[in-house]
């Protein structure tokens, strides 16, 4: 018996939370369906894990998401799917306008929210993509938010009545066995004696990890820390030269892309999130699962959600980098209040059960197939 099949349109499918969280969700799916990517641009960072799912690729040849109409037409027209999902709201508004001029709305799709529309609300183009999504977001047979707070603000954008929120399945990964899969041989985590604050995420204006380097020129101890920043991205000059400028640069450490990254997150001290948007910052579950202490911004949405309104973790507001000095501070002089947050990690990760997650995905599909 042939197969359904289950498309995916990620515009850019890089090495970030959304890519492996699409990798989680494909690899159920592909127990009884063909999944195919399609993508404006793929990362061969996943490429081992994409294989071994089965997953198809299909490169667009257009650079920008809004040029790829007729080649997505055309692509659909041809594979004939039987699910679609869309991941991001501008990937969303054009699935949905080709659903709309093309195929009358008889596609099957599924709006996959990953990121707070308070992003989009920065420039005149993201403006447009939102009064977009609000005409179109009821033709959508799902729209599922990966947080209760990001699922609210979709229904502020939209009078859908299809909305839901699941949780990332992050935690099918057994993170504490990876954390041991691999030693680091690497600064400052060899012959370790300074406190080590890491950072993870891509170096960019939506993670800010400029926040953290700002913040600290007021930490009183500042010699006493190690940072290690794990990621990629344009603003790595940025961060690189502002530390040279504030002389300390010796205590920073720069990692490129980490498959494997628990074996660092699990290693470090403090876990510091900057932020400016999020939808469910996969990194703060992470964190609390190999029970490393947090401070987070409290940007919409997730980390208020995952950090319990702070009970599991420190939140400040964005861009308050000398409050977030003062967490710091606190870190270094009293680190005893900064375990008694994690007594509530236990309980708060049962929220995010993998096989939960993925039950539901999984009913979602069964019910529009």
């Amino acid at each position: 018996m042939k197969r359904k099949k289950i498309l995916f349109y990620h515009p850019v499918f890089s090495d970030g939370g959304a890519e492996k969280t699409n990798l989680l969700i494909s690899e159920e799916l592909s127990k009884k369906y063909e999944i195919i990517y399609i993508s404006n641009f793929f990362s061969n960072k996943f490429d081992k894990e994409i294989k071994k799912i089965g997953i198809k690729k299909i490169q667009i040849n257009a650079n920008r998401t809004i040029t790829s109409f007729f080649e997505i037409s055309k692509i659909i027209k041809e594979l004939k799917p039987d699910v679609i999902f869309s991941i991001q709201t501008h990937a969303s508004v054009l699935i949905l306008l080709i659903n709309l001029l093309v195929y009358n709305n008889s596609l099957k799709i599924i709006c996959c929210e990953r990121l707070s529309p308070e992003s989009y609300k920065l420039n005149f183009k993201g403006r447009l993509i939102l009064l977009l999504a609000k005409l179109l977001y009821k033709n959508a047979k799902a729209i599922i938010c990966n947080s209760k707070e990001l699922s609210n603000e979709i229904k502020n954008i939209s009078n859908s009545k299809n909305i839901t929120f699941i949780y990332n399945p992050i935690l099918k990964n057994n993170l504490k066995k990876l954390a041991k899969v691999s030693k680091i041989n690497e600064k400052p985590f060899i012959n370790q004696n300074k406190k080590i604050i890491i950072s993870i995420g891509r170096f960019d204006k939506t993670k800010n990890q400029l926040m953290l380097l700002k913040a600290l020129k007021y930490v009183k101890r500042s010699e006493k820390l190690s940072v290690v920043l794990i990621g990629e991205g344009y603003k790595k000059k940025d961060l690189i030269s502002f530390s040279k400028t504030n002389k300390f640069r010796n205590n920073l450490h720069f990692f490129g892309f980490r498959k494997n990254l628990y074996p660092y997150l699990a290693k470090s001290n403090l876990l510091v999130h900057t932020s400016n948007y999020e939808g469910l910052p996969n990194v703060l579950i992470e964190a609390m699962s190999l029970n490393v202490p947090i401070i987070s911004t409290n940007c919409p949405s997730g980390p208020k959600e995952i950090l319990l309104n702070g009970k599991a973790g420190f939140l400040v507001e964005r861009n308050d980098y000398k409050s977030l000095s003062n967490k710091i501070n606190l870190f270094i002089d009293n680190p005893k209040a900064f375990h008694k947050k994690k007594i509530f990690y236990k309980e708060s990760l049962k929220r995010f059960s993998p096989k939960k997650s993925l039950e539901q995905y999984v009913k979602i599909v069964k019910k529009l197939i």
